[in-house]
Formats: C-alpha cells, structure tokens, sequence
C-alpha cells in the first residue's frame, strides 16, 4: 500500500510538473529595452551585409548603402514597436529602388473568398484563353499532358491566347515552370530569352589601394533560346497577372518582340521573376532580398487596381480580352531596352572622420563584421564562431570615448580572427599607438626576450644577438608586450609573443629606445633607433654562397628573382643547399621550382577562396601543382631553416620546397599564417587587412594555425647567440654532410 501511495504522489508530482512547465511556456516572454534595442540593431547590421554583397545593385552604390544604413540606424533603435521596427527596415530597403527587397510581415494578409475559375481551356470568339490556375490541383501534371497534345492545333486556329496567371487566393508564385512548358507551343521560329543577371565576388576585391588577386564583376549570362514547334502561331499573347503571379524569362522577350502583352492587376516587381532568399528579422517580420534580376525591364502595359473581391466582376479578364481582341500593338522601345550595366564603385573612406559619430562607428563594425563573414578564409578555425562576436562588437565601439578608443576597438577585433595578416592601419591613433618598431629580431626563450638577429648595427648601440631585454625606456619588457597583446593579432600564441615583443620596442619614428640589457658579460645599457625597416639600406651581405665541403647556402630573405638562374649554375654540383626562410621571401618560390625534379611529385597546395554572390555563397576549390620544364634539374638533398618569421609567403615556399625537392625543415613551428591578404576600408580612412584564402598542404592538411612542422626540432640558445653560433645552421650542415654525394646536375635528366 505504501509503495502504491508513494507511485501516486510521483504521477502527480510529474503532472504538477507538467502542467508548471504548460504555465511557464505560455507566459510571455519580456524582453528589456536594452535588450530589444541591441537585438535590433544587430538584425539591421546582418541584413545590411547581405545586401551589400549579394543584391545586384549595391555592388554600384556602396555609398548610398552606407546612408541607407546611417539613416535607418537611430530609427531602428528608437522604434517602439514591431511596425516602427519594420519601417525603419523597409526605409533603408527602399533606397535600393527595387520593390521586391523589402519587408514582409509573417503573416500573408488574408485574400478572402478564393477567385472563380474559369475552365482550364475556353474560346471567346477567335481567342483561346487559358485559365492555368486550374493546374495547380492534384491532376495539374495530368491536365498540363492532356493541354500540350492538343496546343498546337488550337494555336493555329487561335488570332490570340490569353493566359491567366493570376494568383491572389491561390498560391504565391505558383504558375512559373508550367508556363515554361507551354510557351514552345504558341511562339513561331527561335526566341532569345535574356536571363537573370547577378554580381559575383570571388574573395573581396580590395577597398583601397591594395593590388590583390580577388575580383567582382556584373554577371550577365548567356541568353537561353526557346524553340517553337511547327505550325502557325497567335500573333499576340496576353498575359494576366497580379502582385502573386510568377513571369517567366519568356514572357518579356516577347514583349520586346511585339508578341506579348502583360496586363496586371496590382504593382509589378521583380520578386514576380527573380530569385530571393527570405532573412528574418524577428517580431513577426522577414525582409525579401534580390540576389538577382531580370535583364530586360519589367513593366505592365496595363495596369489596374488589385481586386478587392476575388469573386466579383473580372475586369482584369476582360481588359485582356479586349486587348486580344485588337491587332498587335509596335512594340514598345523601353521594353527591348535591357537594363544598363552597373559599374563597380570604390568604398567611402570617410577620411575626414578621425573621430567618427557614433552612427559611423556603428557603420565601421558593421563593414568589419561583415567583410569577415562574407570573404574572411578561415572562420571555422576561429575559437568562438563569428556570429557570437558581433553584439559586443558594436557595444565597444558606442561606447569609444575618443579615437584611441576606436581605433583600438577595431585592433582588437581583428585579433578575433586569429589570423597574423589580420591588422588595422592608416589611422593617426594607430601610427601612434604602435610606433615604428626597431630593426631587430627579438624572440621569447625560456620566457626572456632574447635578442636573435641584429639587421643594422648603425641603428643599434651595444646591442648584439644573445642579449636579454629586460626593460624598453625603463619599463619591463613583459609589462608593455602586455599592454600591446590585446591588439595583437596572430595565428599561433608562439608568435603572437614574439610580435608583442617586437611591438614593445616601438615607438615614435626617430626616436631612440634605451634598453636594459642582460648580455653576456652581466647588465648594461644599449639604444636603439627606431628606423623603420623598409628604410634601411640594401643588404650587402650574399644572397647565396658555396660553404666548405661542397655544400650551398641561400637567403631566401636576400634572393632576387632574376639571381635564382646564377644561383642555380653556382650551386649545381654541390652535395646540398641549405635555404634559410627565418625572413619573407622576395618573391623567388616559382622561379625556384622548375629547377627540382618534379616528375610524379604531389600537388604542393590546394586553395579555398570564398565565394559570394546570386545564390551561392561558398567556397572555390582549386589545386596548385609543379610543371615540368628543360630547365637543368637540381639533384642534391635540401635543408631548409624555419621559425615564426617564416610566414605567409615564406611557408608557400616552404611547401613547395617540400613537394618539389622533399626538403628536410630544421626549427621550430612557422608563423601559421598563409593566403593572399585582401584589404576593406573602414571610416578614418582605416585599411581592414585579412587572409582572403586558405592555403591547404597538398594533401589537404591544415596550415592555417598549425604551420609548417620541422622534422628537426631546434631553437637556438642564448649560449649559441652570445657565442655567435647559428645553430639551427650548423644542424643542417651536420644533416647534408652525412648524405652520400649525389650525380652532377647539370643536364636535364
């Protein structure tokens, strides 16, 4: 009995349950001020992007989208209710002039009684009028057969066909594949049919100044033909339709032909036509976003009011059948007009805009958020998806007190992508902020600062490789790395690190940096003048060398372009070359790989470039092999140095070596950073930098975030520095030297 009792009370402890939960589910949801404010706001940001890369006419109107935006921005947040919200939306929207990107609600308004239909197939007189509304029940596909077999015949008889495609009661763009099928029937001889046109991005073409590999265009395609079967044809067609109707392509190449009219009840957009993709926006609303339209213009040649009584008196019906009933009318100019071209225009720079609004500032995170989203290589390698990021975003940058404050807000955004090409530039605040940085190389070992490589005596007084930094102008080293890290951005932490050290020796161009120093012999005083090193003099050090028993060496950081034949005839016959990448390549990978035997190697790269555009937003797929050439092929075993300073360039070098002449890496982990950089414009005239590709190993690894991992594993030591040594060189002397000698190089193959 008392377990009995105790099942009892469990029923209706679980019904209690049940019935909370009931309770808690119905109640409505409130939401704060605040909160709606900034849940609007970031639905505004993410509709605002959508269009600005993927509707065919904001890729001629970049600036008119940004006052769309600034304009719709203070109402958004001020809206006080749902309907204010939607026409805030509908406002910017609107700047487009295209009538079919706008707002809807969720709710389609109700049509009231369902329209009285006509037989699928009726003559008035000479005119065949079908009512092919009648083929949208469950015999429509059976009825469409039965229809075909018998078009042509009363084609021939017919001086005019009316076609109903009227769709209010009925089902919203309902009709557009079925009249496609019929249309061979009633058109005589061959008709061109212009598409759909569209813009493509393939990666984001640069804002600025930047010369880059990425590119949009204005897609028109090639016109489609549709063929008439044999046998006389109505001179015109007349086609009904309201505000629900889908109008096929044909339809207005035959209006530019003089062969069709289109009569129409309520106003005509492209949405009739086009593709669209449905984005919510919350509060019982959706926006309609174009990502196409129709080359040639889309107008009625009558136009009525929309029915208010589906059930009543067909006016529309019976201006068409007038009209048929009447000769062809010339045609109209406008109608064989297509739409001009749209050229691409470049970004505002709002350059004047140091300190910019706060609608402006809002503008410049949603620019930046979106370039991201769209053309950004590697979201899926970000710790925290992009998506997450963005209401803080635009928080930081409301709440940017000055133009440090905004600029900064914008470092440490790019930071997110944990990507090292990541970066802001151009800005006053940022020139100050970073400073010029040294010509030096300074990496962590052990935790300490540890000075590698010295790129110019005359700019540095007392300090030499091996020394310990241990404060910049009186302050820790670790205290101002620290101070920089947060708008610092990188792919590895190794060499976010080493950038923040190198970063923490910055300072105002010109000016001297005095260290205090651990060297060998104890603590000391050095300077450093912060020169900037593309102002350094040309290196006269040798960009290539032959080395004691037979082996070679190049500075890949040294070669030029048109020294790699030289370079090649010097060290032909060598036993090996070491390539040394701890510096960024001048450009020499493919004037060096035709000089390695590459018959059956591998593909060395494979490449991802996003993809965005009409429909499709995605990825673009591609492979990056060697090609064999006459030129004398290289046969010695290679060794090639890396560190973090191999990076970008320098590691699609390295996987090339690796293809081409199954190098052996000697270091540590590389920079984890490669792809071709494109560059968005944000106001103040800020230049946005990212990786705009992915870059895979050619057997399709990652590279991004990992690197090119050494075979051997070796860092230098602060001994070795101090005592001159190169250690990481003399680990691939050791590696070459116990290779067997190898067959002269000299001849082909």
């Amino acid at each position: 009995m008392k377990r009995a009792w105790l099942r009892w009370m469990s029923v209706l402890s679980l019904g209690a349950l049940f019935v909370t939960g009931n309770a808690l589910a119905q109640a409505p949801v409130t939401v704060s001020p605040e909160t709606l404010r900034a849940e609007r706001r970031v639905k505004l940001v993410k509709l605002w992007g959508d269009v600005r890369f993927r509707h065919p006419r904001a890729f001629s109107m970049p600036a008119e989208w940004d006052a769309a935006f600034l304009s719709a921005l203070p109402k958004v947040e001020a809206a006080g209710d749902s309907a204010a919200y939607a026409a805030a939306v509908q406002g910017m929207l609107a700047t487009l002039g295209d009538g079919a990107t706008r707002v809807e609600s969720e709710k389609r308004p109700d049509a009231g009684q369902p329209p009285t239909l006509r037989a699928l197939k009726s003559w008035e007189k000479d005119v065949l009028v079908l009512d092919l509304r009648n083929l949208l029940g469950p015999q429509g596909s059976t009825s469409l057969q039965e229809l075909r077999t018998t078009l042509d015949a009363d084609a021939a008889k017919a001086r005019a066909v009316v076609l109903d495609l009227r769709m209010r009661g009925l089902k919203r763009y309902g009709l557009a594949w079925m009249v496609a099928s019929l249309l061979p029937h009633l058109v005589d001889g061959e008709l061109r049919v212009p598409g759909l046109r569209d813009v493509r991005h393939s990666g984001l073409r640069p804002q600025g100044e930047m010369q880059g590999f990425y590119g949009s265009e204005f897609r028109i395609p090639t016109d489609d033909v549709v063929t008439g079967t044999p046998g006389k044809k109505p001179a015109l067609l007349v086609f009904l339709v309201d505000t629900d109707s889908a109008i096929d392509q044909p339809v207005l190449a035959l209006r530019a032909r003089g062969k069709a009219l289109l009569v129409a009840e309520g106003p005509l957009d492209d949405g009739a036509m086009n593709n669209q993709d449905t984005l919510p926006l919350g509060e019982g609303y959706n926006a309609l976003l174009s990502v196409d339209e129709p080359v040639l213009p889309l107008e009625a040649d009558v136009s009525r009011p929309a029915r208010v009584r589906l059930e009543g008196p067909d006016e529309g019906m019976r201006q068409a059948l007038l009209l048929a009933s009447r000769p062809p009318p010339k045609p109209k100019a406008s109608a064989a007009l297509p739409r001009p071209a749209l050229p691409w225009r470049p970004e505002p720079t709002y350059k004047e805009a140091l300190y910019p609004s706060r609608e402006l500032r809002l503008l410049a995170g949603a620019k930046l958020w979106t370039v991201v989203r769209f053309f950004f290589a590697y979201r899926e390698l970000m710790d925290r998806p992009w998506d997450s990021r963005l209401p803080g975003l635009l928080e930081k940058l409301e709440a940017a007190k000055d133009a440090k404050a905004y600029v900064l807000a914008l470092a440490e955004a790019t930071t997110w992508l944990q990507d090292a090409h990541a970066m802001v530039r151009g800005h006053p605040e940022l020139q100050r902020f970073y400073g010029a940085i040294p010509p030096v190389w300074v990496t962590d070992l052990d935790g300490k600062a540890v000075v590698v490589e010295v790129h110019e005596a005359a700019s540095s007084s007392g300090l030499v490789p091996g020394d310990i930094i241990e404060k910049v102008d009186g302050e820790p080293i670790d205290a101002l790395a620290r101070r920089f890290a947060p708008y610092v951005a990188a792919s590895l932490a190794s060499y976010h690190r080493d950038l923040t050290l190198q970063i923490a020796l910055g300072g105002e161009v010109g000016s001297t940096a005095v260290l205090g120093v651990r060297g060998a012999k104890g603590p000391k005083e050095a300077k450093l003048v912060r020169t900037s090193r593309r102002n350094l003099p040309p290196s006269k050090a040798e960009s290539y060398r032959l080395l004691e028993g037979n082996l070679g060496f190049v500075d890949l950081g040294k070669l030029e372009v048109q020294d790699v034949p030289a370079m090649f005839e010097k060290l032909k016959d060598t036993r090996g070359i070491v390539f040394d990448l701890r510096a960024y390549p001048r450009g020499t990978m493919w004037a060096l790989g035709p000089y390695f035997d590459v018959k059956g190697s591998r593909p060395f790269a494979w490449y991802m470039r996003p993809y965005a555009g009409g429909q499709n937003v995605g990825w673009v797929k591609y492979v990056d092999s060697l090609r064999e050439t006459d030129l004398p092929k290289y046969r010695g075993r290679t060794v090639t140095l890396i560190d973090s300073r191999t990076i970008s360039q320098a590691e699609h070098t390295g996987l090339l070596l690796k293809a081409a002449a199954d190098t052996v890496f000697v270091g540590s982990a590389t920079a984890g950073t490669n792809g071709d950089v494109t560059e968005a414009i944000l106001p103040g005239d800020i230049s946005f930098y990212f990786t705009g590709q992915q870059v895979l190993h050619g057997d399709g690894r990652q590279l991004q975030r990992k690197g090119l991992e050494p075979d051997v594993k070796l860092r230098p030591t602060v001994a070795g520095l101090q005592a001159g040594r190169d250690e990481l060189l003399e680990r691939a002397l050791q590696i070459l030297r116990a290779e067997p000698p190898n067959k002269p190089a000299s001849s082909s193959r």
